[in-house]
């Protein structure tokens, strides 16, 4: 688990940001999994188009991008300035170690080792290279190339990088920046009004905020306990392309940053009144209130609220039903049990819907 925790101050110790060579990136990642990103066949469609030399080097070098992105690609992703060539002269500029760490994890198994950890101890990297000798030899040829020297693997990815851009993703930037920037705009406008927590509630359904602790959470495999000062402040990169995922960046010596899914990718649904009267018929009990602030801290299981509420699993399982229906509460297996997690994009059209009947003009 990633825990940020915020100061008093935590207004001014965030920042937004765009990236064309951060945009472009997670396009390419797009391209090496296509069935994983269903939002994106029109621009995987579009990319078939592309000339077939240029098909073959995405796929060829794929490897940089089909799981962990490295950080270096966000090299100057907080500068508006920046454009996608002053960005990957930032990436060229950088330390060959910190590039070999880093595209080492794209071949490693990251839950056992990092990328530092083989440029750092060579006992952990003959380890890591003698086992995929045996499991697979290529990618162990690939990685002792880069743990060796690590600038020929990065210039070919980057000039891939370059042609796919030049070829398609220049003009695709252009189509979707000013949109990022809206969303950007968007996210402001709601800090203005109604606070940091509110807003973060809205970026994405992986992000959960307890504004209690004034702490933000994202579930991932290693746990980190970050706190947000104006001095080790955290951004939030807009991006189109990163659906579905919500990429962290957390480890030093780069800069705190969280890249989300910032457009609305499929329309918004309107909440009608019976929608709204819904969800506040499942709200008007106290065990399902209780569940919905229980649920606001993790995910749970039926058992667990069970016990938390003092009443039967039968009618705990009852009152998650009725928020179901309502659409307040999504779940998910894992495993044996069944997790019932709160969604809270569906609470905020309801408070949204409230609103708007508040400020609706007097007849």
């Amino acid at each position: 688990m990633i825990t940020l925790a915020f100061t008093e101050t935590a207004e001014e110790d965030i920042a937004f940001s765009v990236s064309p060579l951060l945009e472009a990136v997670h396009s390419w990642h797009v391209l090496t999994d296509p069935g994983h990103h269903a939002l994106h066949v029109p621009w995987v469609r579009r990319c078939r188009r592309l000339p077939a030399a240029l098909r073959r080097r995405i796929r060829e070098h794929g490897f940089v991008v089909a799981d962990y992105i490295p950080a270096f690609f966000e090299s100057r992703a907080g500068d508006h300035d920046a454009d996608f060539a002053d960005q990957l002269t930032a990436v060229r500029a950088l330390p060959p170690a910190l590039l070999a760490a880093e595209l080492a994890q794209t071949l490693i198994d990251t839950t056992r080792h990092s990328g530092h950890d083989l440029v750092e101890d060579p006992a952990t990297r003959d380890e890591v290279l003698a086992e995929l000798r045996h499991t697979d030899p290529g990618r162990a040829a690939r990685l002792d190339a880069i743990l060796t020297d690590p600038v020929p693997v990065l210039n070919d990815a980057l000039a891939v990088l370059e042609d796919y851009w030049s070829t398609a993703f220049a003009e695709e930037w252009e189509r979707i920046e000013p949109s990022l920037y809206e969303s950007i705009a968007r996210a402001g406008a709601r800090i203005a009004h109604q606070g940091l927590f509110p807003m973060l509630r809205t970026l994405a359904p992986q992000i959960r905020i307890d504004p209690g602790r004034r702490t933000l959470r994202l579930d991932r495999p290693h746990d980190h306990d970050i706190t947000i000062t104006r001095e080790h402040p955290v951004t939030f990169t807009a991006s189109h392309y990163v659906w579905p995922h919500v990429r962290v960046t957390c480890d030093s010596p780069w800069p705190v940053r969280i890249t989300y899914p910032a457009l609305p990718l499929a329309p918004a649904r309107p909440t009608s009144q019976e929608d709204t009267l819904t969800a506040l018929r499942a709200l008007a009990a106290a065990p399902r209130l209780q569940i919905i602030t229980h649920l606001a801290a993790q995910s749970r299981s039926t058992q667990e609220l069970a016990t938390l509420l003092g009443l039967s699993a039968s009618v705990t399982s009852r009152h998650l039903h009725q928020l179901t229906q309502a659409g307040l509460t999504t779940t998910r297996r894992e495993g044996y049990y069944v997790l019932y997690s709160l969604d809270r994009t569906r609470l905020d059209e309801v408070s949204e819907a409230l609103a708007a009947l508040t400020a609706a003009p007097s007849a």
